[in-house]
């Protein structure tokens, strides 16, 4: 009963550590960056495809909701993960001795986690915190769509000198210029949205 007393009392959560306390904030800090990126790509490919189906002047406030949704979808995946980490905190702290498979936790592993779990409810939090910054999301509509432009720009110009080699030139390239671009949208610029689209 005493060895079961010091197991429940040396089990017990303790406050975080200065140091423990620092390395949440800079895991917190990569994890958002990391975020935001992938929230960046996202609209990319929203924008792309807009500039397919809806060829009109760019207008960032229509992707103030679709920049929310993959904000809000981001968010809840780190509360997802964190949940999952905090399960394994929990078991790690009950256990001593040497993992003996991956994802064996034990008492070792306690710091790790809690920096881990620290930094992903850190990472929704802000996530959460900047869906009602219009600011930070026309920042980050902004940064996609200046992504978006260049990434469209280089494909166009290495799809027409392709297609010029190939199926064009000669002396009708201003004539034929229209049907290249026509071709490029239709054709190639769809598959490129297609692939680089990301699941969310």
């Amino acid at each position: 009963m005493a060895n079961w007393r010091m197991w429940r009392k040396n089990s017990a959560p303790v406050e975080p550590t200065p140091e423990i306390l620092e390395s949440i904030a800079s895991s917190a800090d990569d994890g958002l960056a990391m975020a935001r990126l992938g929230a960046v790509m996202a609209i990319k490919n929203k924008i792309l495809v807009q500039a397919i189906t809806q060829p009109d002047a760019f207008d960032p406030s229509i992707y103030l909701e679709p920049a929310k949704e993959v904000i809000t979808t981001l968010a809840v995946e780190n509360l997802e993960t964190a949940a999952a980490v905090s399960a394994d905190l929990t078991r790690a702290r009950r256990l001593r001795g040497e993992a003996m498979f991956k994802d064996d936790y034990r008492r070792g592993d306690v710091n790790n986690l809690t920096i881990r779990l620290g930094s992903l409810e850190e990472v929704a939090r802000r996530l959460k915190e900047n869906l009602t910054n219009e600011q930070w999301l026309r920042a980050l509509i902004t940064e996609a769509h200046s992504l978006a432009w260049a990434e469209l720009s280089r494909e166009m110009e290495r799809t027409l000198d392709r297609k010029e080699a190939i199926e064009f030139g000669g002396e009708n390239y201003e004539e034929e210029r229209s049907d290249r671009l026509r071709q490029f949208i239709n054709l190639d610029l769809a598959q490129l949205i297609e692939d680089q689209t990301p699941e969310y």
